[in-house]
């Protein structure tokens, strides 16, 4: 694993026990020059805003100093959803000792309900982990910062293609949504 990774299961005490493998897929999916800064396995519900679908998933969810990412497997077929910090409207943390805690993301297409321990003071480095992230991503967003485009990410998923690691089906679906069509 990441040393980064490592140092964020540490520092979220994340209990990784039975999903390692699953860590270690999903961290394939991280680029070379971004930094974790949170991550955990958990069971995350995720709710469509505009057509009201809700699914609810196991897999890990990864705070990166660029992007959240939501990385999860549905029978033989894996699939990730990615947000970019400056695509986050709020973050909010509640929770307690029956329901657990839960890390609430908001975009504009989709909320991600994240199930996460639910000691509070846990609970609050997540929080400010989060605001942190995002509140240096605006300051970024001040000056001029390359993004990644569309065409990187189909290059990305191409080459994930070649070594078998995604199916062409898959491929095609993800194109398809990276460039809007």
């Amino acid at each position: 694993m990441r040393n980064d990774v490592i140092q964020a299961i540490e520092t979220f005490q994340v209990k990784t026990f039975g999903n390692k493998s699953n860590i270690e897929g999903a961290e394939k999916l991280l680029y070379s020059d971004e930094r974790v800064l949170f991550i955990t396995p958990t069971n995350c519900t995720m709710r469509s805003l505009n057509t009201r679908k809700k699914e609810s998933l196991p897999g890990v969810a990864i705070l990166t100093d660029r992007r959240f990412i939501f990385h999860y497997k549905i029978l033989l077929n894996t699939s990730t959803d990615t947000v970019a910090l400056d695509e986050i409207r709020s973050v909010k943390c509640s929770g307690n000792g029956i329901t657990g805690g839960h890390i609430e993301i908001h975009t504009m297409t989709k909320t991600y309900d994240i199930l996460v321990t639910y000691k509070k003071d846990i609970m609050q480095k997540i929080q400010n982990t989060f605001d942190t992230a995002k509140n240096s991503t605006s300051s970024k967003n001040t000056q001029t910062v390359p993004t990644v485009s569309s065409a990187d990410e189909i290059i990305k998923f191409k080459q994930l293609l070649d070594n078998g690691v995604i199916t062409q089906e898959e491929f095609d679906i993800k194109k398809k949504q990276l460039l809007n069509l």
